[in-house]
């Protein structure tokens, strides 16, 4: 009996979209940084961002050990200020021009959470193109929870973003206990990430179910720790492409448990009482 459901977040219960190559994201950040002393130009600030991120990266892995590390944004956009370009142009006086953008100004600015929750904020709204929840997942999730489904969430995802979208969907009270891998500094499909949350919330993997959209990262993480693997296929992949993913993680993993089914559609694995889809919301 199935009475633990486990759902990624993005690409299954809220569709979207972001574009990090715009250059209109790279303008507008450039923007901001520069209000605070930081004098990037909108491709130097990019480049500087993809380098210090795979720094990050690689740090965290060589650290942790882990194959698949998270790293918290929030270390990029620290470090992006405190070693940014200091050279000032315009009709400041030099002694006002050296006060605002020298190191011990933008080191006290950068220190401060208000200030790296608003510029990953600022990041994360300048590169989204699309932001909406599903047809009926609030629905769904409401009425899996009152029929005493215990819900829980496994995110790939930065928190500092996702607290606060999670905020806005209404999505916060439905879940009983909340994952997003930047917290654990590992992400789907590293197996530990959700044998944490089983042994926290001392689940027995025969009850649970993940459900997500990927079968890469969402099933495979499943599969590695006993766990029911449940593709919910917004991507819309053709059957044969389902199979072929599927055979392969049997390969694997010759014990896993997989299915697939349509956005919308859970009712038709689990047997429970789902509404129907009604119309999206948007933010």
């Amino acid at each position: 009996m199935i009475n633990n459901l486990i759902f990624d977040l993005y690409g299954t219960l809220i569709d979207i979209h972001t574009d990090e190559a715009a250059r209109s994201l790279w303008k507008t950040m450039a923007q901001v940084y520069r209000r605070c002393g930081a004098f990037y130009e909108p491709e130097e600030l990019r480049k500087a961002y993809s380098k210090l991120v795979s720094e990050e990266e690689a740090s965290l892995k060589k650290e942790s050990g882990y194959t698949f590390p998270e790293i918290r944004l929030e270390k990029v956009f620290h470090r992006l200020l405190l070693d940014a370009p200091a050279t000032v142009s315009g009709q400041m006086t030099e002694d006002a021009a050296a006060d605002f953008s020298a190191p011990s100004f933008r080191k006290r600015l950068a220190d401060t959470p208000e200030w790296n929750y608003m510029i990953a904020n600022t990041f994360r709204a300048a590169s989204l193109k699309r932001f909406c929840l599903y047809p009926g997942t609030l629905q769904t999730l409401t009425s899996l929870k009152k029929q005493g489904i215990r819900l829980f969430l496994l995110s790939n995802a930065q928190a500092v973003f996702t607290r606060p979208e999670l905020a806005m969907t209404g999505l916060t009270p439905l879940f009983d206990a909340m994952y997003i891998s930047s917290d654990q500094g590992m992400k789907k499909p590293q197996p530990e990430f959700l044998q944490l949350l089983l042994k926290e919330q001392r689940l027995n993997p025969r009850d649970c179910m993940m459900v997500g959209n990927e079968t890469e990262s969402d099933l495979r993480v499943a599969a590695s720790c006993g766990v029911a693997g449940c593709l919910l296929n917004t991507g819309h992949l053709e059957p044969a492409a389902v199979s072929e993913r599927f055979e392969a993680l049997k390969k694997e993993f010759p014990s896993a448990r997989l299915a697939v089914i349509s956005s919308g559609r859970i009712r038709e694995l689990t047997g429970l009482k789902v509404p129907e889809a009604s119309a999206e919301r948007s933010f």
